[in-house]
């Protein structure tokens, strides 16, 4: 089992503090990426922390200094589920505990984005520990589980490069059992799809382990591609590398976000590509175009369970506007069509994950953040 540990810390952060923090898109059978201020493809390669097997802090790129934590004290119940936050001698605090199970995406703009940005966000803005387990799959038992207050399933498949998955990851009976019960104790599941692969033609394997793990509730990934930018006639996608607004009021966007859930509460778009849509019959739909459902939750027992069909909310390139294959030129000449319209400037990705990590981790009475750009 590969294990990848990040403590994420912040200095002055009371251990009265608890932060909840962290994260969509397809792929193609070939590059499933965004397009370049040219019109180019693109997509990218990154992660939540690095594929070794040392343990290692990591800062992250910037993703803005304006962001920062209040400490309070929640006078709540106690939580059903979580574990007590602990504090290094530096006061370095730890409240929620979760593992990141897949490998990360490796499209994104430019088609060689990373996802350190995520990575930075609960570096800086939260009182996460997060493990990654992206190079080789964990057993999944009661032990295992205990450790966590939330999962985050994303491409669980053997090799996870660009135009080659490997094979998909296998779950016993007895590991799908194990999260099952996990998760009614008051555990948070977050599962991802559309890494890889159009659904046209090619074997779509980013769906296969995360259907099986996700068997005991009302919530499954079909394999067909929705959301491809070449099939909407999106204007502007250039803009933002390529990926598609769900969401919005911008030219091209597709779907709605509910207002009324806790997942869409607050977002208007959300750059996305080539995503899975998701069959339920009574999960709570957060993402809808009228046709294809693209985020749903749903409650299993005292869990909370999210689905997203795209990984595009982990790529760096959505949370920071910038890409190496965007002329930082567009956003801030007033003749061009991305005029002050970048990634950052249109979509709600930190809010996206704000809601997610919220929701999901609902059983830890936990947590308070600062951000101008988060609505609470």
């Amino acid at each position: 089992m590969t294990g990848l540990r990040f403590a994420t810390r912040l200095c002055a952060v009371l251990a009265a503090l608890w932060l909840p923090v962290i994260a969509c898109s397809g792929g193609g059978d070939g590059p499933k990426g965004n397009t370049t201020g040219n019109g180019d493809g693109g997509q990218s390669a990154g992660g939540i922390g690095s594929n070794n097997n040392s343990s290692s802090s990591s800062s992250g790129d910037d993703i803005g200094g304006d962001i920062g934590l209040t400490s309070s004290v929640s006078t709540g119940p106690q939580a059903d589920a979580g574990h007590e936050t602990t504090c290094d001698d530096a006061g370095n605090c730890t409240c929620i505990n979760i593992a990141s199970i897949g490998r990360e995406g490796v499209w994104g703009p430019c088609s060689s984005d990373s996802t350190t940005a995520l990575q930075n966000w609960l570096n800086t803005q939260s009182t996460a520990q997060v493990d990654n387990y992206n190079t080789e799959k964990p057993t999944l038992t009661p032990e295992f589980l205990a450790k966590y207050d939330v999962i985050l399933l994303q491409w669980m498949v053997t090799k996870g490069a660009q135009n080659d998955d490997g094979a998909p990851w296998q779950f016993t009976p007895d590991e799908v059992n194990a999260l099952r019960d996990w998760v009614s104790n008051g555990g948070g599941l977050i599962a991802l799809s559309g890494y890889q692969c159009s659904g046209q033609g090619c074997t779509v394997h980013d769906v296969t382990a995360t259907n099986q793990l996700l068997s005991f509730t009302d919530i499954q990934f079909n394999t067909n591609g929705v959301l491809d930018p070449a099939q909407s006639g999106c204007p502007n996608c250039n803009c933002w590398g390529g990926s598609l607004p769900l969401g919005g009021p911008l030219q091209g966007s597709v779907g709605t976000w509910n207002q009324d859930t806790p997942i869409g509460k607050d977002i208007q778009s959300v750059g996305a590509y080539i995503a899975r849509p998701i069959k339920s019959t009574t999960a709570t739909v957060d993402c809808t175009d009228g046709t294809n459902n693209f985020a749903v939750h749903e409650e299993v027992g005292k869990g909370h369970v999210v689905a997203y069909g795209d990984e595009w909310v982990t790529y760096s390139g959505q949370w920071l506007g910038t890409a190496e294959c965007l002329d930082p030129r567009l956003y801030t000449d007033p003749n061009s069509g991305c005029y002050e319209r970048s990634a950052a400037q249109v979509f709600q990705i930190s809010q996206f994950w704000y809601n997610v990590i919220k929701y999901a981790a609902s059983s830890v009475e936990c947590f308070t953040i600062e951000d101008p750009v988060i609505i609470k």
